[in-house]
């Protein structure tokens, strides 16, 4: 029987409009501390471990390439056509040219993907149009209102409106484990509201969720991981639980044939 390497996001593909899941840190083969399905090359693990990782994640998932950025935790949104696909296989491997943190199409057939190691993978599905959209929002990219970005530009776009717009929250790092100083807390209760935080721990979700409905989702239309990537270190990569060094999940959004 083989054995599940990544989580589906089911609340978006019971539409029959997307693939889209995130990878699991189990079944490949890196060592510590990128044990060890690690599917991200500017971590520092071995080039040869990535290789392997990612050809078995592409025989599980169909997954054969990904349209990926150079991730700087900004509010840069990327069309699918600004992007050269790297070699997913790494046989002539380069990293992306363009930096960016969330990508958009309206292609079927071209997966969108996103790095994460406690940062939040949001997938945006516009079913009417349809199109699609994928965020890494860090804390930074959070407070810069990056998802708000995203939905602006396919707006711009594709003529994506919000009241048709259905949106996963993936595994990240929750309120339960993320402290953050006074200053920062201060800020993001200044943006999305006191619900953001409890203590001195804050919870990107809720933050990504608030500007999102301020935006002009449905709340109906949104849901969220209950896992927390520094609780669940045995299925996720944490880079806070972890000291730094650890692999990367991968994000993934593809719109399909119907």
């Amino acid at each position: 029987m083989t054995r599940q390497i990544y989580h589906t996001i089911h609340e978006l593909e019971t539409t029959a409009l997307v693939k889209a899941g995130i990878s699991l840190r189990i079944g490949g083969v890196s060592k510590p501390p990128y044990t060890t399905l690690n599917l991200a090359t500017h971590v520092g693990d071995n080039p040869a471990a990535v290789v392997q990782n990612r050809q078995i994640f592409s025989e599980q998932t169909g997954i054969r390439t990904v349209k990926y950025c150079r991730q700087i935790h900004s509010t840069a949104v990327v069309a699918d056509d600004m992007v050269t696909t790297p070699s997913w296989h790494l046989e002539e491997y380069r990293e992306p040219e363009i930096s960016g943190d969330a990508l958009i199409t309206a292609q079927h057939g071209t997966p969108l993907g996103i790095f994460t190691a406690d940062c939040v993978p949001i997938f945006i599905l516009d079913v009417a149009t349809p199109a699609i959209g994928i965020v890494h929002a860090g804390w930074r990219g959070t407070l810069a209102r990056i998802a708000d970005n995203t939905l602006e530009q396919m707006k711009t776009r594709f003529g994506t409106d919000t009241r048709h717009c259905r949106i996963h929250l993936g595994p990240a790092i929750q309120k339960c484990c993320y402290a953050v100083s006074t200053e920062l807390l201060g800020q993001f209760v200044q943006h999305f509201g006191k619900n953001v935080h409890t203590g001195t721990h804050l919870s990107l979700q809720a933050a990504n969720v608030n500007q999102l409905i301020e935006r002009g989702v449905s709340a109906s239309a949104i849901s969220a991981s209950p896992f927390c990537t520094a609780c669940c270190t045995d299925k996720f990569y944490s880079y806070r639980a972890e000291g730094g060094q650890t692999g990367r999940m991968l994000s993934f959004i593809q719109l399909v044939e119907v």
